[in-house]
């Protein structure tokens, strides 16, 4: 995985959802923090300053609220690998994402700064 080139992100995004293994977070709402990266080449749109062909800061944090308020999920990173899988289904100028997604309030029974996890996925190549 390369990570390389233009780079969008998100970082700090507040998301409330129901997800977890244990049983009341299938139906509390909780605190999630994700950061989104995602590369692409912005080359062409920036050179033009085309808004049209850019990959908009708004339709990627609409994406993560969205697969974030959907079906439940006991594992934040199958939570992530959603959210990883519907950037790239709807962005075709995105050739890798990251996720980050944080959580804050996890029911680990002691102290901690952060807990959480990051998933990054290439598309696959068009042959």
């Amino acid at each position: 995985m390369s990570l390389s080139g233009d780079c969008i992100f998100l970082r700090g995004v507040e998301l409330v959802a129901c997800h977890g293994v244990l049983p009341d977070e299938k139906t509390r709402s909780q605190r999630f923090v994700v950061d989104a990266e995602v590369w692409l080449d912005a080359e062409r749109y920036a050179r033009s300053d085309d808004y049209q062909r850019a990959v908009c800061y708004g339709a990627i944090l609409d994406t993560l609220v969205e697969v974030a308020g959907g079906p439940h999920k006991c594992l934040i990173e199958t939570l992530a690998l959603s959210m990883i899988e519907a950037l790239l289904r709807r962005f075709w100028p995105i050739d890798e994402v990251r996720i980050t997604v944080h959580k804050p309030e996890a029911a680990l029974g002691g102290k901690f700064a952060d807990v959480g996890v990051s998933l990054s996925r290439r598309r696959a190549s068009q042959s």
